[in-house]
Parts: C-alpha cells; sequence; structure tokens
C-alpha cells in the first residue's frame, strides 16, 4: 500500500527519465566542445622563431631561409615584400621533391615543374595543391612561425 508521500513512479518511467536527461547532457557537452572549448581555440605551439637580422637573404623580398628539423619538418621562410613575411613546407605535393626559390616571384620543383607563387600558392604543374602553409608573424624583427 502506498502511502502519501510515496513516489508512483515506476522502474520503467525511473530509467527512462534518466536515460533522457544523460542524452541531454550529452548532447550539451558535444555542443561546448564545437562552440566553446574547441581545439581551435587553442593556442598554437610555436615552431620555429627567427631573427631576421641574422639571416641576410631574409632582408629583401624573395629572399630566403629553410629552417631545417622543427617540429613541423622543414620550413621555409620567404620575405614577401612590404614586411610581410611567409612560411611553408619545403616539399611538394606532388611527389614530395624538395622546392627551391627560383626568383623573387617563383618557388619551383626541380623534381617535375610544379610552379608556386611566393607565398607557396599553386600556380602550375603536376602538382593539384598549394604547398602547406604556416602563419608567420613578425615583431621587433623575429619571425614566429605556428600552424594554422
Amino acid at each position: 500500500m502506498k502511502t502519501d508521500g510515496e513516489s508512483t513512479q515506476t522502474r520503467r518511467t525511473f530509467f527512462s527519465t534518466l536515460l533522457h536527461r544523460v542524452a541531454v547532457m550529452g548532447t550539451a557537452a558535444v555542443s561546448l566542445t564545437r562552440h566553446g572549448f574547441s581545439n581551435q581555440d587553442k593556442p598554437k605551439a610555436t615552431l620555429v622563431t627567427v631573427k631576421i637580422a641574422e639571416y641576410e637573404g631574409l632582408e629583401k623580398a624573395g629572399g630566403f631561409v629553410l629552417m631545417k628539423n622543427t617540429p613541423a619538418g622543414d620550413i621555409l621562410i620567404v620575405n614577401s615584400g612590404e614586411g610581410q613575411f611567409s612560411a611553408m613546407s619545403d616539399i611538394c605535393p606532388h611527389r614530395q621533391c624538395r622546392v627551391a626559390v627560383k626568383t623573387p616571384t617563383l618557388i619551383q620543383c626541380p623534381c617535375h615543374g610544379s610552379a608556386y607563387k611566393i607565398d607557396g600558392t599553386y600556380v602550375s604543374g603536376p602538382a593539384k595543391k598549394s604547398l602547406k602553409k604556416f602563419r608567420a608573424a613578425v615583431e621587433s624583427g623575429v619571425i614566429t612561425v605556428v600552424e594554422i
């Protein structure tokens, strides 16, 4: 017999309510991960820092330096002109040959001739995409390269 204070909830309704609440909490957690706490909000790790004054090539437009053995592999840093610098992988996406800066406006793969703008953007050749790019920020004569 039930008294006035006892619940009329059955085992089935209890578990149904519990399952519903767990599902709501899971949906909220996924939403927070996507919108409030995503990996995109995490600060990117610095791959390399370069003092411009230590590398003569970086002082003029088209000048470059290859930084070896960074956490992301070898990174080509190029003076794109007007105080702007570009950072990219030195590996051609076509057959993984190492690219070279040919002129102040052209990077080219010696293996099959794929060509790229000085910022690593694909121009022509058998490769079908740009070189892998990194973010290069300049402050007080120092270039800091991070993942994009």
